[in-house]
């Protein structure tokens, strides 16, 4: 195991709050405090993990993930951290994680007050004491959270993140929270929303209202140039949003998509379910749309089927959430016509994309699937640099030490300015000199370090990628399941654009494109 060390920092809820209250940065301080721990200790820092996200559980926290991937493949003799608390503060699963993959990697915790020795029985019974006593504090700092925000939500405030659209969130002022404020233009926008959803869109016809709904009023909407609330297109799926979205009426809804969490396979998902009994409370923001409408608009959604199709049920396309539509990005959706074979065109009424035969774009994706497979060897082929995946390594780690080695006389020769023994203008040439050969040594790393990377990727194509889409070219047309052959095809596939401008059912030509994007990487061949 090298003589590596590393640093891992995160801003816990009270750094927040005290940061809000005008004191310095967290993360800064806390950086100066274990960088001069560690030169008094004389340990080689080449890792710092700075976490910048506020998570209570180890799949909410990028760089907890790669400290602790790195631990357990013995990178470190030790990590530094302010206290043991910054590591996790999670349930007793993540926190079993991380004292299970400090203990078997045999890597030290490293605090200002104790080092922690997990070869030390009477070190991991202190620190999993001190995980233990974490976890409480976070409790009892989450439960206080929760009553300060029912409390605000109570008083009418408004207490989640981003505004609805038409709206802007705005300080309160003399006291604590948020509310809303009304965006004119963009509540205008709402208002139509709904008007034409309930009464109808004039028609240049006769003037007479026409109903419509959310997928015309969303098209509308484009063909006028007004921007979505993410900026881009709008899509029934936000009309009906803004539709059923009761903040609208000046009421405040808390907990209508609250996160239910479920543990199976070892694995921790979260869901966040719809909750229509979820409770209504007054807000102290002015409403944009009347209650009256905004009841005709529910009454109108209840009445029709916009439900998605039941799990249960099962599906149908074997190219199902596979297949894109390279003009305007919709999922391809299979049809079946009465008097014809099944057909897979673009759910997009506006979109000129033409539609074809399922079984015919089955048989050319697999023919998309043997050709690919064929350019990615000869791509494997001509990127193969030859190299020893062995004296590459070597070359990789021989590199890493000679740049730890000049970042400690880079180090001694800020010491040597700070005692007097260089001059300025020795220090600024010694460190020059240095800088460059820091330099030069860094991009040999790189260098190496790149292609130990081409070499692992050609090794793992070679291992895994290519038997995985051969097997799959060669079993597909032998599966009677169109569940299996979907889950064959995601297995190997990210997903496919496809592209057809001209015929449809009864056309003789034929310009069908399909683009794969192959569940690998992309080779240099440098």
């Amino acid at each position: 195991m090298p003589n590596e060390y590393a640093i891992y920092l995160r801003k816990s809820r009270k750094d927040y709050e005290a940061e809000a209250g005008g004191q310095t940065d967290t993360l800064q301080r806390h950086r100066t405090a274990l960088f001069a721990l560690a030169r008094k200790m004389h340990l080689n820092v080449t890792g710092v993990y700075e976490e910048v996200v506020s998570g209570d559980t180890i799949a909410a926290r990028p760089e907890m993930q790669r400290l602790l991937n790195d631990v357990s493949q013995r990178a470190y003799v030790g990590v530094l951290v302010m206290e043991v608390p910054r590591l996790a503060r999670g349930d007793t699963i993540d926190q079993g994680i991380v004292a299970q993959t400090f203990k078997y990697s045999g890597t030290k915790i490293i605090t200002p007050e104790k080092t922690y020795d997990p070869a030390n029985e009477f070190d991991e019974e202190y620190f999993e004491f001190g995980l233990f006593m974490s976890r409480r504090e976070y409790k009892a700092i989450n439960q206080r959270q929760q009553r300060g925000r029912k409390a605000s939500l109570q008083e009418g405030k408004y207490i989640a993140g981003a505004a609805p659209y038409g709206y802007e969130r705005v300080k309160l002022k003399g006291e604590k929270g948020y509310t809303l404020a009304i965006v004119p233009d963009k509540a205008e926008v709402v208002q139509n929303i709904f008007r034409w959803y309930t009464s109808g869109l004039p028609s240049s016809a006769d003037g007479a209202a026409v109903p419509i709904g959310a997928h015309r009023i969303s098209k509308h909407l484009d063909a006028l140039g007004i921007p979505s609330p993410g900026g881009g297109r709008w899509t029934s799926y936000t009309i009906r949003d803004i539709l059923k979205n009761p903040t609208y009426t000046g009421k405040i809804r808390w907990g209508y998509r609250a996160p239910v969490k479920s543990f199976s396979d070892g694995q921790l998902t979260v869901r966040r379910p719809a909750n229509p009994s979820a409770p209504l409370i007054d807000g102290r923001h002015p409403a944009i749309i009347d209650e009256d409408t905004f009841a005709r608009a529910a009454a109108i959604l209840s009445s029709r089927s916009n439900a998605p199709i039941p799990s249960r049920h099962q599906i149908q396309n074997p190219l199902a959430g596979l297949v894109f539509c390279g003009h305007c990005g919709h999922a391809m959706s299979r049809r079946q016509f009465k008097h014809g074979r099944a057909m897979l065109l673009c759910p997009d009424k506006d979109c000129h994309t033409c539609a074809a035969v399922l079984e015919e774009v089955e048989q050319a994706l697999l023919a998309s699937m043997s050709t690919w497979l064929a350019d990615y060897k000869v791509q494997l082929h001509n990127a193969d640099p030859g190299a020893d995946a062995a004296d590459t390594e070597q070359a990789v780690f021989r590199l890493r030490q000679t740049v730890s080695s000049i970042k400690k006389q880079i180090d001694n020769a800020y010491d040597f300015l700070e005692q007097g023994v260089y001059s300025v203008e020795v220090f600024t040439q010694r460190s020059s000199a240095l800088a460059d050969r820091l330099a030069a040594a860094q991009q040999e790393l790189a260098d190496a370090e790149q292609l130990q990377g081409n070499l692992a990727n050609i090794q793992r194509s070679r291992r895994e990628i290519i038997p995985r889409m051969a097997a799959a070219i060669e079993t597909y047309p032998h599966l009677t399941s169109v569940q299996e052959k979907n889950a064959l095809l995601k297995s190997v596939l990210e997903r496919v654009v496809y592209h057809k401008s001209t015929g449809g059912r009864y056309a003789k030509t034929n310009d069908m494109q399909l683009f794969l994007f192959p569940r690998t990487t992309t080779l240099s061949a440098d």
